[in-house]
């Protein structure tokens, strides 16, 4: 029944994305003949409709070849979904330009075609979100849920079946568990291990969840060979599923499998570049923007006490390697300023200090970091090597930060870990960031940051110098 309905969603998802692509060109030939002023009409409309139609199966065909059309339990995340509907659309559009420009097949108006570009984005997007929301509704209602089987009874299977019972709307349902004891939950125990292949003949599950324990191994490869020849669907839950991030990969190393655990996306060469360039066209834009408050800074500072301006320190950054940060000085030189914690009455600051810390003013000259490739504008606070090197034992998964480039804001910052806050809990939302960057996610974080990340910014009663 599921993959019947889940069909039927897929070609209902396709046919509305032909109709949204025609809407769009439509739309857009109204506004551009009818509303804005300018030339006459460029061609047809039944022409601009025709051509629309011509080039929508690559839309539907983009769109489920990236998972757009995915709305179902193995659809990504709302933000990247809109991201690469985007994409897709963009792509598109500009495979429509080569067609009827480069080969002079019929005359178009540019801004139309621009038009035809946001309408068919927009669209796009707010179909994706309807049909998120629906099916987010239909899980909640118990319709649609993939019907799984639990295997295991140990922690792994008890900490899998309190994720799935903790969602409201989970694609999931856990219609029962095979293992030596209850999970618990709720979720009736269907037996012992040796009763995998009566429970899976029985119930037809879309899916098999194999949770063992590492003492549970024993009986991994019987109750595999079990979930085979039902035909069931097997996703397994490894041991070492703390180490590993929601991109990690699986690839072979000769003719061996291998598992790549901290994959992230920013490993692709092609997101990195693109975030580089926001990077590099994001800073001098904003040096450009922001310069008369920083040569009033720099003046402050200079009257405030006697040293230099620019404060450096060294802080760690991508692959683990130093550099040195930028920040307008906002204490009296001292000798502890390297290792040193502040409180908010740390008497070494000045008021001039005090106040450019407050609206994060110190923090401007990063920009010139981001400039230089130390930093980006997005990503996780960089840190002093000396609790680097603490962290490092004490918090888990703490050096993953490592693998991008520090920022000069982020998901925990807008998030209120600034300062005297939970180091796990910074930890948590850097590798929450990490995990699941998209260009979209790095404009919405600095999109909050002067609401949530300067001007929220509650007084800090412990933070490094700088």
């Amino acid at each position: 029944m599921i993959k019947h309905n889940h069909g039927i969603s897929a070609m209902t998802s396709a046919v509305i994305d032909i109709a949204l692509v025609l809407l769009a060109m439509a739309v857009a030939y109204y506004l551009r003949f009818n509303v804005l002023a300018g030339i006459d009409n460029v061609g047809t409309f039944d022409t601009h409709v025709m051509w629309a139609a011509i080039i929508s199966p690559v839309f539907v065909f983009l769109y489920g070849l990236a998972g757009c059309s995915d709305y179902g339990p193995s659809a990504t995340d709302l933000t990247t979904q809109l991201g690469r509907t985007i994409v897709v659309s963009t792509v598109s559009v500009m495979l429509l330009i080569v067609i009827v420009f480069i080969f002079r097949l019929v005359d178009m108006s540019r801004l139309l075609l621009v038009l035809f570009w946001a309408l068919s984005t927009l669209f796009a997007c707010l179909k994706t979100i309807f049909f998120r929301y629906y099916f987010k509704n239909m899980y909640r209602q118990g319709v649609g849920q993939r019907r799984v089987v639990l295997v295991g009874s140990g922690h792994n299977a008890v900490r899998y079946a309190a994720g799935i019972t903790s969602q409201e709307a989970s694609p999931y349902r856990i219609v029962g568990s095979v293992g030596t004891y209850p999970v618990g939950g709720g979720i009736k125990h269907l037996g012992d291990y040796h009763k995998i292949d009566e429970v899976l003949d029985l119930l037809n599950p879309e899916e098999v969840v194999v949770a063992l324990d590492s003492h549970e191994h024993a009986d991994l490869d019987e109750l595999l060979l079990a979930c085979e020849q039902s035909g069931s669907r097997v996703s397994i839950m490894p041991n070492y599923f703390e180490f590993l991030s929601s991109r990690s990969h699986i690839g072979l190393e000769g003719s061996t499998p291998v598992v790549t655990v901290n994959k992230v996306p920013l490993d692709n060469i092609g997101y990195s570049f693109v975030k580089r360039s926001m990077d590099i066209v994001g800073s001098l834009v904003l040096i450009v923007l922001t310069s008369p408050i920083m040569l009033i800074a720099a003046i402050g500072t200079k009257l405030s006490s006697p040293g230099p301006i620019i404060f450096t320190q060294t802080r760690v950054g991508r692959g683990k390697r130093p550099f040195e940060m930028y920040k307008f000085r906002s204490m009296r030189v001292n000798t502890e300023s390297d290792t040193a914690w502040t409180t908010t009455d740390d008497p070494r600051k000045t008021k001039w200090g005090s106040f450019m810390r407050r609206f994060s003013i110190d923090e401007l000259p990063q920009l010139f970091n981001v400039l230089f490739g130390d930093m980006s504008l997005v990503g996780p606070r960089p840190e002093l090597p000396t609790y680097v090197d603490r962290f490092k034992v004490s918090v888990p998964l703490y050096m993953v930060r490592h693998q991008v480039r520090p920022g000069m804001t982020g998901w925990a910052q807008i998030n209120g870990l600034r300062g005297d806050t939970s180091i796990e809990d910074r930890v948590t939302y850097d590798l929450y960031y990490i995990n699941n960057w998209t260009l979209l996610f790095d404009i919405k974080i600095l999109l909050l940051t002067p609401t949530r990340g300067v001007l929220s910014n509650p007084q800090e009663k412990m933070k490094k110098s700088a």
